[in-house]
């Protein structure tokens, strides 16, 4: 078994091999190379390492820089033998074959333990917007570490500033932190943004490791930590997490096996910590020093403003496609609604709908039956928006169903209550019919657990509220429920007006109500059923004022033409309907 191995000595005495492949063994930059460089002067695919009859075969593969073979630059493939030393820029590998030196772990990632390499200059045409890069190797009691110079972590923050200026969307925010972060801190193993969701649970977005890792593989992250920082408001950096005091309650810190760590908080515009940033190492301990500490805070403020600021228009985005949604789903509801009115012979029936939130539950519809007769229908869903919406919908549907499966309207009702009781959803629905016969003098009521119409009889302009004492129980409540139909005669210039809670309940800015009152009185004053409308919702909205919508509002207002038997001709708009309601009214035959 083949295999390249450092030629520096870690903390613990021992280098970092690289087991070569039966095939092919590439070497670079990038993060599907086998053995992976992290270093700006190497290129993404740099070298590689060629098994051939037995024989493993060392060629540059077009590299920038170039690569060495025991200090010679290669110009053609060449075998490699025992102790044979490859270069990669600063990098030394070397080369066993039989007698493989003992290591303490067996990485894909390369790391930089020597002195002997001093400060590299990049200039890579492969590299991604760098344009140069430096890195250090530092001594210390401790042992050698890598750092990244003043001048390598000076460009990073510049490019993280530029990076970040132009981004709007946390997936290109957070990944462009982290890159940066890696050229600031190239000791770092592992960097990962995590945040607060709206539940206050923490939800790591985004990790970085540099070494290439399995998509099986789960990244542990420590809770101890990140509500730490997010606690105090101020970044911590530990030697060694696994001897840090501050963690001794946290027996995952140990379990993770972070050594070295700095963690910074992310904290929004009022001050208030949102989630972390962090980098650590799985290397020997001190792999950061103090100075890191205030470096890393600073990009996470950075960082924070700008994550927050994405947040935001994040949150931008999705409540305009909610609005979108919801503009499309106002065009369906509408087309729910009817379009025109009923043609009822004799009669004359218009109507008013505003939902409070884009969609409504409030329902009404005209619903021409086999024998002739016309449903009025309108019906009230508890709640409003989108649930008592769709809710609606249903409704509308199985209303038309049972009302078709069934002549005798209340038993029709009955049926629906059952069908839409099975649903079990936690709502109701009030529910109103009334039933016109252009062949007979009067309406039929079914009443579930609904205001009782407004009537005002044209003889006397008494106002009348039939089917009130014979109401049932709200539709969906409970299946099984029984409820009664009530005929009452309609005579010509009579005018029924039906409407939902929305009208009487509805609350000017001192949550004062309208008042069932008021339809009464307003309905008493007479007139056609386009007057009565139009003055009924006039006072409603200037009742309401510039008071939020407490709840949808629906009017449906009916009037007798003519008597059973009788037509009413010359009605080509409402101007000509609103004469006739009025020649009634004035006893001229109709």
């Amino acid at each position: 078994m083949a295999f390249l191995s450092t030629s520096s000595i870690g903390d613990d005495g021992s280098a970092e091999r690289f087991r070569l492949q039966d095939g092919e063994t590439v070497i670079g930059r990038h993060p599907d190379c086998h053995i992976v460089v992290d270093a700006g002067a190497v290129s993404r695919y740099h070298a590689k390492v060629v098994q051939r009859d037995g024989d493993f075969l060392v060629e540059d593969s077009g590299s920038r820089n170039g690569t060495f073979l025991n200090g010679q630059l290669l110009s053609e493939p060449e075998v490699l033998r025992e102790g044979d030393r490859v270069r990669i820029s600063d990098v030394e590998l070397v080369f066993h074959q039989d007698a493989v030196p003992e290591f303490a772990q067996d990485h894909n990632l390369m790391t930089f333990d020597g002195s002997n390499f001093g400060i590299m200059m990049v200039e890579d045409a492969e590299a991604e917007k760098i344009s140069s890069s430096k890195v250090e190797f530092r001594s210390s009691s401790e042992g050698l570490k890598l750092s990244a110079t003043a001048e390598a972590k000076l460009e990073a923050l510049m490019r993280i500033n530029s990076n970040l200026s132009n981004a709007l969307g946390l997936d290109e925010v957070l990944p462009k932190v982290l890159n940066s972060l890696f050229d600031i801190f190239p000791a770092a193993d592992r960097g990962f943004v995590v945040m607060e969701d709206a539940n206050g649970n923490l939800v790591p977005r985004w990790v970085k490791t540099r070494q290439t890792r399995d998509e099986s593989e789960t990244v542990r992250i420590s809770r101890t930590i990140i509500r730490e920082v997010m606690k105090t408001g101020e970044a911590i950096l530990s030697l060694d997490a696994s001897e840090d005091t501050r963690f001794d309650s946290s027996q995952s810190i140990a379990d993770f096996s972070i050594r070295s760590m700095i963690c910074a908080p992310l904290i929004d515009g009022s001050g208030q910590s949102f989630g972390a940033l962090q980098i650590d190492s799985l290397k020997g301990r001190g792999q950061f020093r103090e100075e890191d500490t205030d470096l890393l805070s600073g990009v996470a403020a950075q960082a924070g403003v700008v994550i927050n600021n994405a947040r935001l228009h994040e949150q931008a985005l999705h409540q305009r496609e909610v609005e979108q949604d919801l503009k499309l789903a106002t065009e369906v509801q509408q087309a729910f609604l009817p379009q025109s009115p009923p043609d009822a012979p004799g009669y004359q029936v218009c109507s008013f709908y505003q939902a409070a939130n884009h969609i409504g539950g409030d329902y009404f519809d005209y619903i021409h039956l086999a024998d002739g007769r016309v449903a009025v229908v309108v019906a009230d869903v508890v709640g409003h928006g989108v649930a008592a919406a769709m809710f609606m919908a249903k409704l509308s549907a199985e209303t038309r169903f049972c009302l078709a499966s069934d002549a005798n309207v209340a038993q029709a009702v009955e049926r629906l209550n059952d069908r839409m009781s099975r649903l079990h959803v936690e709502r109701f629905v009030t529910f109103l019919l009334v039933v016109i016969d252009p062949t007979s003098d009067s309406v039929t009521i079914v009443n579930a657990g609904h205001m009782a119409p407004v009537v005002r009889l044209a003889r006397d302009g008494k106002i009348v509220e039939p089917g009130e004492e014979e109401s049932g129980l709200p539709i969906a409540i409970d299946d099984g429920m029984s409820y009664e139909s009530v005929e009452f005669p309609m005579a010509v210039g009579d005018v029924a007006v039906l409407y939902t809670d929305g009208i009487n309940e509805a609350m000017d800015e001192e949550d004062n109500e309208f008042g069932i009152d008021k339809v009464r009185e307003l309905t008493a004053i007479g007139g056609s059923a386009e007057e009565i409308k139009d003055r009924l919702v006039k006072a409603v909205l200037e009742h309401v004022g510039e008071a939020p919508p407490f709840d949808d509002m629906c009017l449906v207002v009916i009037e007798r033409l003519a008597a059973a038997g009788e037509t009413v001709t010359g009605l080509t708009d409402t101007a000509d309907q609103d004469m006739v309601g009025q020649l009634a009214d004035e006893d001229t035959g109709f």
